[in-house]
């Protein structure tokens, strides 16, 4: 098959020295480099980033785009505007891309059209020991390995943009990203939203690695107002899509359970300023938990401070606690409502089960073995359709003890040599309208 042009798309602010390093990592790709070109976008610039673009010798086609808006998502609209690739890949400015990232992309572009390709950015070891950098750490490298894995069930929050690629016109239907969402972040989330929607299955390039070099800019304090940004942008993407708000963590600030969460969320809405005040005095707590190191304290107060950030971007965007209520009880009632919904009868054996979810891509199924039922494994909301490769984890995570009970009751599941000559589903449809 002929090789795909790539246009290469990297927003930058401020950051010269980081970009100048994510354009040097491109001179190495192992994909040809006339099918290539690289479009910068500097939003906002003042330092030197623009002078550096004007002298930099690139073997690429390089296009410098000035801007000034403060947002990622406009920023990576404009450059695909300007595209003229028929993949889009857009990089994040502090990803150092390892040489087989965009041939890697390509590939599995080839193997799999239409799809929406994330490639692994682990965080750049740099030897930090601090809890924080030991804790974002992990975080991407679960992330990524979770979504490595053949059996993994994608969400709208598994949908990165730092490391992502997906067909131009797919991307110009679509509408790119959600410029309302301006500089609170979450737009990445709410394309996913709209991708899934649109049956766009995800995929990982699992050799697309670009390493992370987010310690140069990440620390506990940006952490903070980055979760003050979630807040806001979860109440966008609760607004534009409402099936989700139910999976939101804002519901967690509807009714709060634990006692200190609610004498919290009662006085964040009545002084917020000493609230501010109190939470910027513990911030420097974590410092002496972390000399002490007392690592539980510490994770137990960082999540705290993140969750009342987190809400003080609620309360950004919606203003009052009745305006939290009005706000939840404005979607349904629970995430899993609605969706296409099949039988499935598990006695004629897994490999059977597996090709009709693969053929029928449901939302949900209730499961049985023989006449005994085995459970329902619920639509959720903001995730792919189910594929045969779920099936097997969810039955020994959520129902393995019903279904050992119905094997002993009834023997084991049929093999493709003894199957009977019987329907293998019973096929049903339930659909629930949910107001925008």
């Amino acid at each position: 098959m002929e090789n795909l042009t790539v246009s290469i798309i990297i927003p930058s602010h401020n950051r010269s020295s980081s970009l100048r390093r994510a354009l040097d990592a491109l001179h190495l790709q192992t994909y040809p480099i006339d099918l290539m070109e690289v479009i910068v976008v500097a939003d906002s610039c003042i330092d030197d980033t623009l002078a550096m673009l004007q002298d930099y010798k690139a073997p690429f086609k390089l296009q410098a785009i000035e801007v000034n808006c403060r947002s990622a998502s406009i920023a990576r609209n404009t450059g695909a505007a300007s595209a003229t690739g028929k993949l889009l890949l857009f990089l994040d400015d502090d990803i150092e891309a390892l040489p087989p990232l965009v041939e890697s992309h390509a590939r599995v572009h080839r193997e799999r059209p239409g799809a929406a390709v994330m490639g692994p950015y682990p965080p750049k070891l740099h030897g930090g020991t601090r809890f924080f950098d030991v804790e974002v750490r992990s975080w991407w490298e679960e992330k990524f390995y979770q979504m490595s894995q053949p059996d993994h069930r994608f969400t709208y929050q598994d949908l990165l943009s730092g490391n992502l690629s997906l067909d131009a016109e797919l991307f110009g239907r679509l509408d790119g990203f959600d410029s309302a969402f301006g500089n609170c972040g979450g737009e990445d989330y709410e394309f996913g939203v709209r991708l899934l929607k649109a049956g766009v299955p995800f995929a990982v390039a699992g050799d697309a690695v670009g390493y992370h070099y987010e310690h140069e800019t990440n620390n506990l304090d940006r952490s903070f107002r980055r979760s003050r940004q979630e807040g806001r942008s979860d109440v966008l993407i609760g607004r534009r899509h409402p099936e989700l708000r139910p999976t939101l963590h804002i519901k967690d600030y509807e009714t709060p359970y634990f006692l200190v969460d609610k004498i919290v969320v009662a006085i964040a809405f009545f002084w917020p300023a000493a609230v501010d005040w109190l939470a910027r005095g513990l911030r420097e707590s974590l410092d002496l938990l972390e000399s002490l190191r007392m690592r539980g304290t510490w994770r137990w107060l960082r999540s705290k401070l993140r969750g009342y950030w987190y809400l003080r971007g609620v309360i950004d965007e919606l203003k009052s606690r009745s305006a939290i209520s009005s706000f939840m009880q404005g979607g349904p009632a629970r995430a899993h409502l609605g969706g296409y919904e099949i039988n499935i009868d598990l006695q004629q054996g897994w490999e059977a089960a597996e090709s009709l979810l693969d053929a029928e891509r449901p939302a949900g199924v209730y499961l049985y073995y023989d006449q005994l039922t085995v459970g329902h494994i619920i639509p959720q909301a903001g995730a792919e359709p189910l594929r045969g490769a779920h099936l097997r984890s969810i039955l020994a995570l959520h129902f393995a003890q019903p279904l050992a009970a119905a094997i002993a009751v009834n023997g084991l599941p049929r093999t493709a040599e003894t199957l009977e000559d019987k329907p293998l589903v019973a096929f049903e449809t339930y659909e629930l309208a949910i107001k925008s």
